[in-house]
């Protein structure tokens, strides 16, 4: 059962997100030009993507999946990486930045202290005075700052190598 007004499939473009998918499948599964136009013709009814509309869309797409594509599922926050996991500077501007530091915060200096390879807590504490005036950092304005200065001293000394 569905509520509200009823769509019409046949009125609805495809969007970019949905034209890409297309083009991706038309790759993978290595459909030649002519094969991939038929396709789109015979089962969108059009001779160009970029025309299809919903209706046309699940049709070919419909008829893709039964040549062997599969949609893979996309990466979560978690998925991309270990600098997108454990810290975004997008936190530090939702929340109040005089709040203490999060923990995750707290793993991005060790991440980035070990990386440089000061593990001495003399040399840790003095570049934090060098950059907040404090040995450590105590809020969340201050850790991103530090945070900050060490992503660009670790990928300045890996252009380096």
């Amino acid at each position: 059962m569905s509520y509200g007004r009823a769509v019409n499939k046949r009125a609805i473009s495809v969007n970019n997100s949905q034209l890409a998918l297309i083009h991706v499948a038309k790759k993978e599964l290595g459909l030649t030009d002519e094969d991939y136009r038929n396709i789109l013709e015979l089962y969108g009814g059009v001779t160009s993507a970029k025309f299809l509309t919903l209706e046309g869309f699940e049709r070919v797409m419909a008829h893709l999946t039964r040549l062997g594509f599969r949609i893979k599922p996309t990466a979560t926050k978690e998925g991309k990486g270990h600098k997108q996991a454990v810290y975004r500077a997008s936190d530090t501007l939702r929340a109040d930045p005089a709040e203490k530091k999060t923990p995750a915060q707290e793993a991005m200096l060790n991440h980035y202290f070990t990386t440089l390879g000061w593990t001495e807590a003399e040399r840790r504490q003095g570049f934090c005075k060098r950059m907040i005036k404090k040995a450590w950092p105590q809020t969340r304005d201050e850790a991103a700052k530090v945070i900050e200065a060490l992503k660009a001293m670790v990928a300045r000394n890996s252009k380096s190598k």
